[in-house]
């Protein structure tokens, strides 16, 4: 692809991933107030808490479409992103950018699912409840035979773990080609790694939170300059630690990147006898001058 064409697109299609990216965050954000601030607790008996989402049916519906539609959202702003570092790479795998939707999609849809057979079973277990009987029992057989709350649990596994690939796999090759800095390429991976190893709502909240920023790079936003590979509309890898050194060693010297410092002069002339140790002293003294 040519890199006028390169450029067109990403600029045509920067502001509504920029606005996806940075939505996902206050959408979350907000539907954690609602949920805090709602009459369903967070632990204690598991029968007061479905008898509280049957009466605030709306509160918890409001809470899980915001946080849905937050999910979705991440979708664009991955894609967006996939396709920018595809475009500066040839390595870069087509069918990968199916990740870009399965982790996000699967979590909003996981989160419906699980919302609407909860309130189902907070209906039935309110319902029968007032029959007598033992209420505990009574809920754990309307938990067990609810085929809602079951694809929910299926789902979740998978929706974490395509949300994880897709971290990873976009953040390192959006990185590679020069997208994302260092920092903020690594972050974005060790951020998907958290969903294994961190409570998901925890892990989630510092995702969406990344998304914000990214959401900054796209519209060239931030407090620093942005990498220039997205103005460049190429691959522009970032120098490995040493190659850096390097260069800034000569820069501070006033040099131009792989210039030697020193002084030359032309060897006079001498017997065939004489040059091979004149030779051996020259390149000597040039090696203690590079030193």
């Amino acid at each position: 692809m040519q890199r006028q064409t390169i450029l067109e697109r990403e600029r045509r299609w920067a502001v509504p991933a920029a606005v996806a990216a940075i939505l996902a965050a206050p959408l979350y954000v907000l539907s954690i107030v609602i949920d805090q601030g709602g009459d369903v607790p967070r632990s204690g008996l598991a029968t007061e808490r479905y008898r509280a989402i049957e009466a605030s049916g709306v509160e918890v519906f409001a809470s899980v479409a915001l946080r849905s539609i937050g999910f979705l959202l991440l979708a664009a702003a991955l894609l967006y992103l996939f396709k920018a570092a595809q475009a500066r790479s040839e390595k870069i795998s087509g069918a990968m950018v199916g990740f870009a939707f399965i982790g996000p999609v699967l979590l909003a849809v996981q989160g419906i699912i699980a919302a609407i057979a909860q309130q189902g079973v907070a209906e039935d277990f309110v319902a029968q409840a007032g029959r007598g009987g033992d209420v505990f029992t009574l809920l754990d057989d309307l938990v067990d035979d609810s085929g809602g709350l079951e694809v929910a649990s299926n789902l979740l596994f998978p929706a974490i773990l395509g949300m994880l690939v897709a971290m990873i796999y976009i953040s390192l090759q959006a990185m590679r080609v020069g997208l994302l800095t260092r920092f903020v390429g690594t972050l974005g991976m060790a951020l998907g790694v958290g969903l294994v190893f961190i409570v998901p709502a925890v892990s989630l909240l510092t995702i969406v939170l990344w998304f914000l920023w990214l959401g900054l790079i796209f519209l060239d936003r931030t407090p620093g300059p942005r990498p220039p590979a997205w103005e460049a509309g190429a691959a522009i890898p970032w120098p490995r630690p040493g190659e850096q050194r390097a260069e800034s060693a000569d820069e501070e010297e006033g040099l131009p990147p792989g210039v030697v410092d020193g002084e030359g002069s032309e060897l006079e002339s001498s017997p065939a006898g004489d040059n091979s140790g004149r030779r051996e002293r020259a390149r000597k003294r040039k090696r203690k001058r590079r030193r």
